[in-house]
Formats: structure tokens, sequence, C-alpha cells
């Protein structure tokens, strides 16, 4: 009977590690919801199906701030995957303020999704409720920062006389382009309250309007942080993306995952469906 045990065991646990191919829950269409949905106040997925896949599950929840709506997105990534694949899952959250349209319609918006392969149908339903009552994600931007991301038709070739230039980065930057550039940017990561990248350029004319955007990433395997990263893209004022209004944005916002609160959920989880499953084997076994 130990034996036994133990075999199942090893089973449910060591496939967590070793998926090369995947069962991920989708729907066709977005749940969409006219108010801000938390752990408390999610829909009914009974209409989800899983499907095989070669990649990696993934939900998506996105909060927009006004009006309050919200939506859920269950899917799939299409990527290759091999015996030396990560098998980590990831959360990566976002607060974004951002011009739209005429330039002239500011958008704000909150946003968490789960990249995850270590077992089938990781984007569930409980999964998706069990970050919910993890995340936290607060900002104050509209207070602090309209004026920041003001459309300035009238930026042109001079006006990036006004932009604060630093190319100190590891990762890809765009040069500066004197001739068709048309708003300053930022992009700084920081982690563990030091700089690791910076790229403060005025890049070639891209289709992204005015913008805040900080996000991180948290690595769900080894409780672990990998980045908090701030995008700014402005058009007025000398420096207006400047390392200081960098981290004025992030004095403005908070995002946070509770590692332990989402482990002390998930692991009652874990243990009852194995539970379930061993009483289920040893009735076959019996009979």
């Amino acid at each position: 009977m130990m034996h036994i045990l133990f075999l199942v065991i090893l089973l449910l646990f060591s496939s967590r590690y070793s998926v090369l191919s995947l069962k991920c829950y989708i729907n066709p269409l977005p749940f969409s919801l006219n108010y801000s949905v938390t752990f408390d106040t999610l829909p009914s997925f009974s209409n989800n199906t899983l499907i095989d896949t070669s990649g990696e599950c993934t939900f998506t929840i996105i909060w927009l701030r006004n009006p309050e709506d919200s939506m859920i997105i269950f899917g799939y990534n299409d990527v290759i995957l091999n015996e030396n694949s990560s098998s980590s899952d990831l959360i990566l959250a976002s607060v974004e303020y951002q011009l739209e349209g005429d330039e002239y319609v500011k958008r704000l918006s909150h946003d968490v999704q789960l990249k995850c392969r270590s077992s089938d149908g990781c984007n569930n339903g409980i999964n998706l409720k069990q970050v919910l009552k993890s995340i936290k994600i607060e900002e104050d931007f509209s207070n602090h920062f309209n004026s920041l991301i003001t459309s300035n038709s009238s930026f042109n070739n001079q006006s990036i006389n006004n932009c604060y230039f630093n190319l100190n980065s590891t990762n890809q930057c765009s040069p500066i382009d004197y001739f068709n550039c048309r708003r300053c940017q930022i992009s700084m990561n920081l982690t563990n309250s030091s700089i690791n990248d910076i790229c403060a350029t005025c890049p070639t004319i891209t289709n992204y309007y005015n913008s805040i955007i900080r996000d991180k990433i948290f690595i769900i395997n080894n409780r672990s942080e990998q980045m908090d990263r701030v995008q700014l893209s402005c058009q007025i004022g000398e420096h207006c993306n400047s390392i200081e209004n960098v981290y004025l944005i992030r004095q403005f916002s908070v995002i946070i995952f509770d590692f332990d609160k989402y482990f002390s959920s998930s692991s009652s989880t874990i243990f009852l469906s194995m539970k379930i499953q061993i009483i289920i084997l040893f009735i076959g076994f019996i009979f």
C-alpha cells in the first residue's frame, strides 16, 4: 500500500517539472465584466475547454479604471519547448496610463498575466483566484501625471534638445533620431533598489502614444522578483523623460505579489487534489 502511495505522489509531482506538451484551458471569447473583478466576484469558468498545446498556458486579467470594467482571457502561447526549457511559472503585472484615439483621451488600466507550463491546466480558474488573492496593484497616476503625458503637436526636431539622454543599457536601446523623433522616451529597470538598465532616448517615430507603464515580473517557483521596470513616453517640458520622473512614477504606484498568500492557498488545493486521486486509485486497486 505504501509503495502505491509513493508511486502516485511521485507521478503527481514529477509531472510538474517534465512537461514538454501541455493541456491548456481556453475560451473562444473573453469574459467581459462591467465591474472591477476580485477573487470574491469571479464568474464561473465551466465553459472553458482543455486543448493540447506545445507551448505555455496563460490567463490575463485586465481592469479598466474609468469606467471600471474587467476582461478575463484564457489561452496559450506557442513557444518551442525542449528538455532544457524552464518550467518556471511567471506573473506579469502592470499599470498603464496612456493617450489613445485622438490623443486627448487618457486610458488607465491594470493587468495581470500568468504564463505557466508546470502542469496540465495550470491556467485554471482556481489558480486565477489564487493569483487575485495574492496580487496588489495600486496607483495615483491621474492625480499626478496628467500633464506629463499630455500631447504636444508642435514637438519637432528642435524639441528633442529638451529630452534627457542616457544609453546605458545592457539590452537593445534605440539610437537617437535627430530628424524623425516625435517624443522623449525612457525605460529603466530597477531590481533590489539598484539601477540595472537605463535607456533614455528619442527614437524614430513609432505608433506609440505618450504613456506611463510600470510593470513587474514575479517568478512563482523560486519566489523571486525578476524585473521592476518603468517606461515613459512624453513630449512636454525639459527632461520630461528624466530619472527623477521615473522615481516619481514608482512612488505613486504599488505592485506587490504575496508569495506566502499564494502558496498557502495553492498548497491546500494541491493536497486536496492528491487525496482525491489517491482515494480513487485505492478504490480501483481494491475492486
